[in-house]
């Protein structure tokens, strides 16, 4: 099985470098967002294998960057609960930057880290980690999600060290961005 986990495309929230959560469910791309979905639909559509199937966030935005990648594979864009963006909690409005500045900040009282008043690392990996084993078995398929939970949840289906993996600055995809996994004997790894 190969999943292609992607990034959804630019948007206004992604260029003011704002944490923003639940808030962004409807935010659209960009024209900067269309172009580099539009530009990754044939890319993907051209690959063997290639996607049986486009999944996307609840949000807005990453249905919009599966659109024309569902349209290039004459698919339509299935919505799967449980792959939308973090709820970053007490941290909406902040800059991208506090994540690193005020880092500390992430570490609950629990010991995990997470966001205050929103959703701790393990809850978004947890979720994020269902949502894929829900999938149909064998079928290929390309998730546009996001950022945060993107970040998260790779390293949970990679078996790292969530919190390392964090650390060090791993999986920080850009706008748009492609990820291709291939499961076998139940161990996802990262197909070059």
């Amino acid at each position: 099985m190969n999943l292609w986990l992607i990034r959804h495309g630019q948007t206004a929230g992604n260029v003011a470098g704002i944490l923003r959560g639940a808030a962004s469910a409807g935010d659209e791309l960009s024209d900067v967002g269309h172009a580099q979905a539009a530009a990754l639909a044939p890319l993907l559509a051209a690959r063997s294998p290639r996607p049986q199937a486009v999944y996307a966030s609840t949000y807005r935005r990453a249905q919009q960057t599966a659109e024309p990648l569902a349209r290039a594979l004459g698919l339509s864009v299935q919505v799967l609960p449980g792959i939308q963006e973090v709820d970053c909690g007490d941290w909406a409005g902040q800059p991208y930057s506090a994540l690193k500045t005020h880092a500390a900040a992430l570490r609950l009282p629990s010991g995990g880290l997470g966001f205050k008043g929103g959703e701790t690392f393990t809850q978004i990996a947890d979720r994020f980690v269902r949502a894929v084993k829900g999938l149909p078995p064998g079928q290929d398929a390309a998730l546009v999600s996001h950022g945060g939970i993107l970040r998260i949840g790779l390293a949970a289906l990679l078996q790292q060290d969530i919190e390392a993996a964090w650390q060090r600055g791993e999986w920080v995809l850009g706008n748009a961005e492609v990820v291709q996994l291939k499961r076998d004997k139940k161990v996802w790894k990262v197909k070059n």
